[in-house]
C-alpha cells in the first residue's frame, strides 16, 4: 500500500454541475478512503460566463455527488489574491492536483504554483488536453501550464500523445494516462434493477447531455431516418439553436420517431431516463472521453458509440454494445439496423458489466498517489 500523502486538489465541486465537478469530488472522496489527507479547493467563480453555456450549477439541496466535507469555495477567476492565498495553503502538500477545465486556468494555476513553492509535486488533471473548439492561443497556454507543473494526468494514450506534442520533445514533463472511472453520482447504486422498455416494437436509442456539433446528434438523426424500426430521444442542453435539429427532423419526415427535449438532465432523473432507453448512443465525430458509457452500463443498458477518443475502449464491440467509425453515417445506420434485429438487444444487455467502473477507481487513485513518489 502506498504511503499516505497530503494531497491538495483544485477544481470544481458541488454545487457546480457536470462530469468534471462530479469527478473532482469523487476523486477527493476516493483518495481520502485510500488513507490520504485531502484538501479540496473549489471556485466561487470559476471563469467568465461566456466560456461555457447552459446550466453551470445545481441547487444546493440537490447534489449530483456527495459533497466533500472539508471543501472550500473561495477561488475567483477575477481576483489574483485568491490564487495567491490558495498557493500558500498548498505549501505543506506532497501533491497538488489542478483540474485544467479551460486553457484560461493556466493563468491562475501559474500564480498558485509559484506561491506553493518547490515542495509539492504539481500535476495537471486534463480531462481534455485542448478544448473541443480550440482557440488561437490554447496550445501555448496549455503547453506553458504543463511545463510549469511538470506532470500531467490524462485519460487515453491519444490524449497523452497530444500532451507530449504540445510540450515539445525536450520538455521534462511526466505524462501519465489512466482510464476515467464513473464518478460516484447520487442514485447510481441502483444497478441491477430491471430496465423499463417500450412495447411498440421500436428500438429506443437515447442521447443525453450537452448537445454540441462534435457529438454527432445530427448524424444519429440522419441515420435513424434510414431505419424504420428505430426511435431517437435526445435530452440535453443545446449549444447550437435547437430549432436546427427540429428542422432536420421535419425535413426527414420522422417527427413521429424523434423526440427532442431541450433541458438540463438532473441526476435525480438519470436512472429512470437511462432505463427507458434500449440503447444509449454516443455518435461523436471527435472527442476525448465521456462518462455516459459507464452511466449506461451502470443501469444495464448497451451503448452504440463511435471510435472517437476513448469511447471504443469502454465498449466491448458486439458484447455490451456496438462500435462504429466516427463521422460515418452509413456505418451508424447499419448499426441501428443491427440493433433492430430480433434478439440482438437482449444479447447485448446480457453482456453488460454494471460494476466495471468500480474496479477502475483503484487504478485511478493509485496513479494519482504515484505522482508523490519522486
Amino acid at each position: 500500500m502506498p504511503r499516505p500523502l497530503r494531497i491538495a486538489i483544485v477544481g470544481p465541486t458541488h454545487p457546480y454541475s457536470g462530469g468534471i465537478a462530479a469527478h473532482t469530488t469523487s476523486l477527493a472522496h476516493r483518495l481520502r478512503a485510500a488513507g490520504h489527507r485531502v484538501h479540496l479547493m473549489s471556485w466561487k467563480a470559476q471563469y467568465p460566463s461566456f466560456l461555457r453555456g447552459g446550466t453551470t450549477r445545481v441547487p444546493e439541496s440537490e447534489p449530483e455527488v456527495a459533497p466533500f466535507p472539508s471543501a472550500t469555495e473561495r477561488l475567483t477567476w477575477y481576483n489574483p489574491m485568491t490564487w495567491i492565498r490558495a498557493g500558500l495553503t498548498m505549501r505543506q502538500a506532497d501533491v497538488v492536483l489542478v483540474t485544467g477545465v479551460t486553457p484560461y486556468h493556466a493563468v491562475p494555476y501559474a500564480v498558485m504554483h509559484v506561491a506553493a513553492g518547490r515542495r509539492p509535486r504539481g500535476v495537471v488533471l486534463a480531462h481534455n488536453v485542448l478544448p473541443h473548439e480550440p482557440g488561437r492561443f490554447d496550445e501555448r497556454l496549455v503547453g506553458a501550464m504543463y511545463r510549469q507543473h511538470g506532470a500531467v494526468l490524462v485519460h487515453s494514450d491519444e490524449q497523452a500523445a497530444l500532451a507530449r506534442r504540445i510540450v515539445g520533445p525536450d520538455a521534462a514533463v511526466d505524462v501519465r494516462a489512466t482510464r476515467l472511472p464513473l464518478p460516484d453520482f447520487v442514485g447510481t447504486d441502483a444497478a441491477g434493477t430491471t430496465p423499463a422498455r417500450s412495447d411498440d416494437g421500436l428500438v429506443t436509442v437515447g442521447f443525453f447531455g450537452m448537445v454540441r456539433h462534435y457529438k454527432g446528434v445530427d448524424q444519429l438523426i440522419e441515420a435513424a431516418a434510414r431505419v424504420p424500426g428505430v426511435r431517437v430521444v435526445v435530452r440535453g442542453e443545446f449549444w447550437q439553436p435547437v430549432e436546427e435539429y427540429r428542422e432536420q427532423v421535419r425535413s426527414l419526415g420522422i417527427e413521429d420517431r424523434v423526440e427532442i427535449v431541450d433541458e438540463y438532465v438532473a441526476m435525480a432523473d438519470m436512472a429512470d431516463m437511462i432505463r427507458g432507453f434500449d440503447v444509449v448512443a454516443l455518435p461523436y465525430r471527435t472527442g476525448s472521453s465521456s462518462f455516459n458509457v459507464a452511466l449506461a452500463h451502470r443501469f444495464g443498458t448497451p451503448v452504440l458509440a463511435s471510435d472517437a477518443g476513448t469511447l471504443a475502449l469502454d465498449v466491448r464491440d458486439g458484447v455490451d454494445g456496438l462500435v462504429v467509425p466516427a463521422d460515418d453515417v452509413d456505418a451508424l445506420a447499419a448499426a441501428l439496423g443491427r440493433l433492430a434485429q430480433p434478439g440482438e438487444l437482449e444479447r447485448l444487455r446480457s453482456g453488460v458489466d454494471q460494476h466495471a467502473s468500480d474496479r477502475m477507481w483503484d487504478d485511478y487513485t493509485a496513479t494519482v498517489a504515484g505522482f508523490g513518489d519522486r
